[in-house]
């Protein structure tokens, strides 16, 4: 009975071993920030490639739209293999730039995914890990997926007048809204914002009625 049960506190401290290497197991940040340049340079080369599209006067043709989902897609399904192990990186390990394209990766996602990982970016914006300017454009972004007003406006939309104009969302007591949007550290007032997008800001703009 002794041998057994020695064996069996054996087994115990080996499968505990081992466990406690799993949990140590550490992201190369330095790799990470690497790759994450890739990552920004199809994001953004492609989405500069929709816009001159749009600018042009001309219908954006379909194979834009497939190339930027493609991209999209791969770009979420290999940034959410790494949140999922390790969660959203601090700043201060992946720099600046590092930030910015794990905030336009999980920006340009679905809803379930925004609303996700909405809660770490704040949280990280919170202690001074990430730019609270990113946390305000997804908060932003979440509320106009979910129907809601949007605290900051920072997001347009072409579903707001029948002409496909672009549009601020709607914004909850715009008021005051650049003096949140100075808070959190805008430099621009939401007029701005409205004029260098070509949207139209209207106050009073409100929420679109459900089908």
């Amino acid at each position: 009975m002794r041998k057994l049960i020695c064996i069996c506190l054996a087994f115990l401290t080996f499968a505990c071993g081992t466990k406690s290497i799993d949990l140590v197991e550490e992201l190369d940040y330095d790799a990470f920030a690497i790759s994450l340049d890739s990552i920004m340079t199809l994001d953004q080369g492609v989405r500069k490639s929709f816009m001159e599209a749009m600018q042009s006067g001309k219908a954006v043709p379909d194979s834009l739209y497939k190339q930027m989902n493609s991209i999209d897609i791969s770009n979420q399904s290999w940034l959410l293999d790494k949140l999922a192990k390790y969660g959203w990186p601090e700043q201060s390990k992946i720099g600046d730039q590092g930030a910015r394209a794990v905030f336009l990766v999980i920006q340009h996602a679905d809803l379930d995914v925004i609303e996700t990982y909405y809660p770490e970016l704040q949280r990280l914006a919170d202690k001074g890990e990430a730019r609270p300017v990113h946390a305000a454009m997804m908060l932003d972004r979440m509320l106009m997926y979910q129907g809601k007003k949007q605290v900051y406006g920072t997001q347009a939309s072409g579903m707001l007048r029948d002409d496909g104009s672009w549009v601020i969302w709607p914004v909850e007591n715009p008021e005051s809204v650049n003096e949140r949007r100075k808070a959190v550290g805008f430099l621009d007032t939401i007029e701005e914002t409205a004029s260098d997008m070509d949207a139209i800001y209207n106050p009073a703009e409100p929420l679109p009625q459900g089908d």
